[in-house]
């Protein structure tokens, strides 16, 4: 008994160790750029330890006064939350109807939906430039919303029917049969229940469009319409790179994304179990 429980106890050692060393792996590179973002301005190559010798916040105070960060930071949380929002409400609606209306070819639809999910971003990015500029769509903020709905949506409409699955049907028929339309069931009924998915695909999509680089470069060139991913892309040059103004820029254009995700964990979490579950 006593080594069975001594046993048992170094297993959860071991284990903890090993949790341990990977939270150290993973969380390094981002301790790395706080190092080099805290250092004085071209002093970073200079480092010979793992924590900086002078401590300075002149980087992050440069970031704002010589560079327009917060116009940019501003551009995309614009970007993403409006192509988020978007193509949830459209993937959310095409995954209802797939999930409860049968008619043939629904499983042909949902293929080819998925199909256009596995392209990778290089390969439609060209034809959207063509058929933006057709449309006068170029270097225009709502170019750049209806691009990032092109990545977002298709897994959208996959996922929201997944989690309309999971719902019975049953019970928007006992609420038709207390007198709601089939709309009103959908909104007052299956809609609050599958929140928690949705949230889900939300993040998603807001994750997604904040991380894009290709499209933000492809289809926008005013410096005033920049994201926040292009804009850090700017402190390198074509002789040098001002390694300490772009992680400085790094870490603030990370910070709201780790707040959307703290404020929205639970749900994710929920979501993400309820989607695999059916």
């Amino acid at each position: 008994m006593a080594r069975a429980t001594g046993k048992s106890i170094g297993t959860e050692v071991l284990r903890a160790a090993a949790l341990v060393l990977l939270g150290m792996v993973v969380l390094f590179p981002v301790y790395w750029m706080a190092v080099i973002a805290l250092t004085p301005t071209g002093f970073s190559r200079s480092l010979s330890g793992l924590f900086p010798e002078q401590i300075t916040l002149e980087n992050f105070v440069l970031l704002f006064s010589e560079r327009p960060m917060l116009r940019w930071i501003g551009n995309s949380i614009f970007v993403a939350s409006a192509s988020s929002f978007l193509s949830l409400a459209f993937g959310a609606s095409c995954g209802y109807a797939l999930s409860r209306i049968r008619f043939r070819g629904s499983g042909l639809i949902l293929i080819l939906v998925l199909a256009t999910q596995m392209m990778p971003a290089t390969s439609i990015v060209v034809p959207l430039y063509i058929l933006f500029r057709d449309f006068g769509l170029l270097d225009t903020m709502q170019g750049m919303v209806l691009g990032h709905i092109s990545l977002v949506a298709p897994l959208a409409i996959w996922m929201s029917k997944g989690f309309f699955d999971s719902i019975p049907a049953d019970l928007e028929g006992a609420a038709r049969i207390d007198g709601c339309s089939r709309l009103s069931a959908y909104w007052h009924v299956t809609l609050p229940l599958a929140l928690p998915g949705l949230a889900a695909i939300f993040i998603y999509g807001f994750v997604t469009s904040w991380h894009d680089f290709l499209f933000a470069k492809t289809l926008i060139n005013s410096q005033s319409l920049w994201t926040a991913a292009t804009g850090i892309s700017s402190f390198r040059g074509e002789y040098f790179t001002l390694h300490e103004l772009q992680m400085a820029a790094a870490l603030v254009f990370a910070f709201p994304v780790i707040i959307v995700f703290l404020v929205m964990q639970r749900r994710i979490v929920s979501g993400a179990l309820a989607g695999s579950v059916r």
